[in-house]
């Protein structure tokens, strides 16, 4: 076994080992509006789904100057986004929409993804993505000066019917490709999902 204490490692350190163990990452791609009415959109793999409520945890990272990045700062004043899940066909699209550009410049324009209006929030939604989930910001917990969890309603959930079984009447791993984030060992890694298997239930308590 390969032990490392986290405690006594460089903050940098501590990222590159432990994003390499815990894997795969599902992405949020989430979409926002700034002040001016552009429409931002930005992946964040530090993500999960709750389940009690309807919501969503994803952590936002800031900038190397300690200041919000766009979504977090969309977010905290409108209170509104759209996440999405992509799946394979959408990859070189969500690693683009990872680069750096001005508060001002829609990655949705710049990209040329087509969108459609949104049920419950002002943010519109990705027309390709096999995912999109309407969400209204619940509350935000500080992780230390870099880092921010938020917490999001979901409100309106949105599933293409390629994804969709209607047997089961919810969507079926099996039919698509959803992105994850893998460890940037050489460069950003991504994974899709890919064999899946059925086992009879369980009888653990």
């Amino acid at each position: 076994m390969i032990t490392r204490d986290l405690a006594s490692l460089p903050k940098r350190d501590v990222y590159r080992v432990l994003s390499s163990l815990v894997i795969p990452r599902p992405i949020a791609w989430i979409t926002t509006l700034n002040e001016g009415g552009a429409v931002n959109l930005a992946p964040f793999s530090s993500f999960m789904g709750i389940f009690g409520p309807p919501m969503l945890a994803v952590t936002l990272g800031r900038r190397r100057d300690g200041s919000l990045k766009d979504t977090h700062r969309n977010l905290r004043e409108r209170r509104e986004a759209v996440v999405h899940l992509a799946d394979l066909p959408l990859l070189e699209a969500l690693h683009a929409s990872a680069d750096e550009v001005a508060p001002e410049v829609s990655e949705v324009e710049r990209l040329g993804l087509p969108t459609e209006p949104s049920l419950r929030v002002g943010p519109p939604r990705l027309k390709d993505a096999p995912v999109a989930l309407e969400c209204r910001l619940n509350q935000e917990l500080e992780l230390g000066p870099a880092s921010t969890l938020v917490l999001l309603d979901v409100l309106v959930s949105h599933a293409a019917e390629r994804i969709w079984s209607a047997e089961a009447d919810c969507a079926d791993a099996s039919l698509w490709t959803p992105l994850s984030r893998l460890a940037s060992v050489v460069g950003p890694n991504y994974g899709a999902l890919g064999q899946t298997f059925r086992l009879g239930a369980s009888e653990l308590p």
